[in-house]
């Protein structure tokens, strides 16, 4: 038996040889140095001078196990965050399906307008995400009523202060003590508040001003909360069985376009960034419309900085002179159509708030946030629509709405197509008299034509119902400020090169 263990000894001693054909060489090296002291030889430090296995980590401080518990606990705080926020909202618009069911069957227009009413205070009051989403489902008149429309359009306005300590965390983090060459306080002025940013107004050292805007504490964590929720219940819509229908309102698609929208208010960046592509196409038409110029040295993901601007709000003029608003309603007209039909990079925000009139007569255009970009193929389909329109082609137009439409259940294309059809051939009635805007109601003819995609199911492309909404928008405003514009002679110059 010792003749076997010491036999399997030396086995397994050449089999580590063999194995590991170092090992031989460091004992090697302790032999050759122990008999001979005249000799030096240096090992690698990776060698084990007595090799021995290592004893394992506890568990406890494991990197491996503590980056486990650190992302289990992170899911659980996550899904209790997101099972809290649902049950919340659920508590707040639970009534909703009722009230629209009863409301639209009975016909009670005071039942609808508690029904109106009842969702844009329940919006407003679960906080920044839903009354940004209220505001953008007040543009998409092509899926959702008239009236809801008009209510949750109230939302634009909403916004409140922060305070003084909240801007000085903010501007310590953010700009790390560093002289940026103005003042700002907290008697520094308050011009403005949405629900994302509040606005200051701040002098320079060098005299002139400058807005600078900070965004609402919590509103990045509140957000990206709220879309989670929303992604997961429009993902759980959208697997309900087709009978249904509710794959028609391509809920995660309209998630994806808000969640887009969002974060380009929510990133001082992106809004620089769009100043700066508005500043660049419009710099030779600086003599009517002005966008203000962003300071990218100062500007982060929350601050943005930029001139000061001073103006009026464009409403402040619907009451002046008759000469002087129509000074004003041409340039207003001529860049929305230029954003359009020349440059297809669109401001989505251009309610009367967002307008400035300087005391030179100038238009300044204010938050940049929301912009809709047309691709290749919605300039196309844009192309060809008002094509038609203008050689009244209302029938052909309504088809290629149909055709074209990448979600639509119309279940009759024709009747459609001769709804169109009507609008379109009122619209060319008006020649005789002029296609100004006091003799056409565009606002109202392009309402009619959302209401048809409404009830014939008849889903718009994201891009052409905000060029839709915010030609609805600027029809009224340029109404008020000069009925005797014409629209046909207006757009022409871009329309030729259509």
């Amino acid at each position: 038996r010792a003749s076997n263990r010491a036999s399997n000894r030396a086995s397994n001693r050449a089999s580590r040889s063999r194995t590991n054909p170092t090992t031989p060489l460091i004992y090697n090296a302790f032999a050759t140095s122990a008999s001979s002291r005249s000799s030096l030889y240096i090992l690698p430090p990776s060698h084990n001078l007595h090799p021995s296995p290592s004893p394992p980590l506890p568990i406890s401080t494991s990197p491996t196990y503590l980056s486990y518990l650190h992302r289990l606990f992170s899911s659980l705080t996550l899904f209790l965050r997101k099972s809290l926020r649902l049950s919340r909202i659920l508590l707040a618009l639970s009534p909703v399906p009722l009230l629209v069911a009863v409301s639209h069957f009975t016909g009670n227009e005071g039942l609808k307008g508690f029904t109106v009413s009842y969702i844009t205070n329940s919006f407003e009051s679960l906080g920044p995400c839903f009354v940004k989403l209220g505001q953008w489902m007040s543009t998409r008149r092509d899926i959702f009523g008239e009236s809801i429309c008009l209510g949750l359009g109230r939302l634009q306005g909403a916004g409140k202060d922060h305070g003084w300590n909240w801007t000085r965390k903010i501007i310590q983090e953010e700009w790390k003590g560093r002289n940026v060459g103005m003042v700002i306080n907290e008697n520094t002025e308050v011009v403005g508040s949405g629900c994302v940013a509040q606005v200051y107004k701040c002098r320079k050292d060098d005299g002139s001003y400058a807005a600078v805007k900070i965004i609402h504490p919590n509103i990045k964590s509140s957000i990206y909360l709220d879309l989670l929720v929303l992604e997961d219940f429009a993902g759980g819509f959208d697997r309900m069985p087709e009978w249904t229908g509710v794959q028609y309102f391509a809920l995660p698609e309209a998630v994806r376009e808000f969640k887009g929208i969002m974060e380009g208010q929510i990133d001082m960046k992106k809004e620089a960034d769009n100043l700066k592509r508005f500043r660049e196409q419009f710099k030779d038409h600086s003599k009517s419309v002005v966008f203000p110029k962003p300071d990218d040295s100062l500007t982060t993901h929350n601050i943005l900085v930029e001139a000061y601007e001073s103006g009026s709000p464009i409403s402040s003029h619907f009451g002046s002179s008759s000469s002087e608003k129509k000074a004003l309603a041409r340039p207003l007209i001529t860049a929305f159509l230029r954003m359009v039909f020349t440059h297809s990079f669109i401001h989505c925000d251009l309610h009367p708030g967002n307008v400035l009139v300087k005391d030179d007569g100038r238009l300044v255009i204010l938050d940049a946030g929301i912009v809709s970009e047309l691709e290749e193929g919605d300039k196309k389909n844009l192309r060809d629509l008002f094509r038609a329109v203008v050689f009244n082609k209302g029938e052909e137009a309504g088809r290629m709405i149909v055709d074209r439409a990448k979600r639509e259940r119309c279940e009759d294309k024709e009747m459609f197509a001769r709804e169109i059809g009507k609008i379109v051939s009122e619209f060319h009635e008006q020649r005789s008299i002029g296609l100004t805007l006091g003799a056409v109601k565009i606002g109202s003819l392009l309402s009619r034509v959302l209401d048809l995609c409404r009830t014939h199911r008849v889903l718009l492309e994201p891009a052409m119902a905000n060029v839709v909404l915010s030609t609805i928008v600027l029809e009224g405003v340029g109404r008020t400020l000069d009925p005797d514009l014409n629209l046909f002679k207006a757009a022409m110059p871009f329309l030729v090169g259509v």
